[in-house]
């Protein structure tokens, strides 16, 4: 399944040395293959007999993102997640990002309520669903609306698409299905899930050099809202896009500055983050007590990054395994 082939790279990326890592990162060597991967292969297999039928939001939820390109049954899945756990946000913002998507018919979770627009009215004070209205604005060439989201967006206390809550959504799943001899390998599999939404492509086109040409407003909003993201963000990699679009758009020495000092310490915390990784992987190849501890400590992870954010649970792990 595409899914477990994205998987089984990031858990081997996770489990290889530094050096070999860095080779991988440069296209030298392929990584070497995570002594897990067996586990791995039956843990989604039933992961993805246990979906089918399943009615549960977290069920759902998983489903949908087994659902590879298939636009409508993953909307179908996220809005029937949302509308059986309405409490949990990242099903909100995965329905909208879903919805974001470009098709024609639109699904009927798309075309018949609007899910950004759900979406802002129910998270105010959070950065991305105006950014996804400034994105939708930019589609329809309305400038004036686009400059007006991605101020709002630029003021917001949070940036926020909660996608750091995907592995404490799976591992209710896993948990379910993991024999007990799996349970390592069943939390090493939530910790490392893909997790990513469409929002930094938005970031990314309300952004661009042409765009930000069109009105005054957009740069100034985009340098506070980069800003904003590598400050906040919950994971570590739109911290560092943040801080990218931030460098991009400053307009003096000191800006860029700022901004280049602030993308340092966040590729510092990520490579700190991938060592403890390691260093989890390691430990979870020893006997059964070092197999025990491994879960735990992944498991704490799962739960920490979903309630603190990636950095916060990076540096618990970090601290955990010394």
């Amino acid at each position: 399944m595409p899914f477990l082939r994205t998987f089984l790279l990031a858990a081997a990326l996770l489990a290889a040395p530094l050096a070999a890592r860095a080779q991988a990162r440069a296209g030298d060597d392929p990584p070497q293959a995570s002594p897990f991967a067996g586990a791995f292969a039956r843990l989604e297999e039933a992961v993805a007999q246990k979906v089918v039928g399943a009615d549960d939001a977290a069920s759902r939820y998983v489903s949908g993102r087994l659902s590879g390109f298939d636009l409508g049954g993953q909307a179908r899945d996220y809005a029937a997640a949302l509308a059986r756990a309405p409490k949990e946000p990242l099903y909100m913002a995965i329905l909208a990002d879903t919805c974001m998507r470009p098709a024609s018919p639109a699904p009927p979770e798309c075309a018949e309520r609007d899910a950004v627009g759900y979406f802002a009215s129910r998270d105010a004070d959070n950065a991305v669903p105006w950014l996804l209205q400034a994105e939708r604005a930019r589609r329809r060439n309305a400038t004036s609306a686009l400059a007006d989201n991605l101020e709002r967006a630029a003021r917001s206390p949070r940036y926020d698409d909660y996608a750091q809550r995907a592995g404490a959504v799976w591992w209710t799943v896993l948990a379910g299905v993991a024999a007990p001899a799996e349970r390592t390998a069943a939390a090493l599999y939530a910790m490392a899930v893909p997790a990513g939404t469409g929002t930094l492509s938005a970031l990314e086109a309300v952004c661009a050099p042409t765009t930000r040409g069109a009105d005054p407003r957009i740069a100034a909003a985009c340098l506070r809202l980069g800003g904003l993201m590598a400050e906040r963000a919950p994971l570590l990699v739109d911290r560092r896009a943040g801080a990218q679009v931030a460098q991009a758009v400053a307009a003096t020495d000191s800006g860029r500055a700022v901004a280049q000092a602030a993308a340092r310490d966040i590729v510092a915390a990520q490579e700190r983050c991938r060592e403890a990784q390691a260093a989890l992987a390691k430990v979870a190849t020893g006997g059964p007590a070092a197999q025990a501890r491994a879960a735990g400590a992944a498991e704490r992870f799962v739960t920490e990054k979903a309630r603190s954010g990636e950095a916060a649970a990076c540096a618990a792990l970090a601290d955990a395994l010394r």
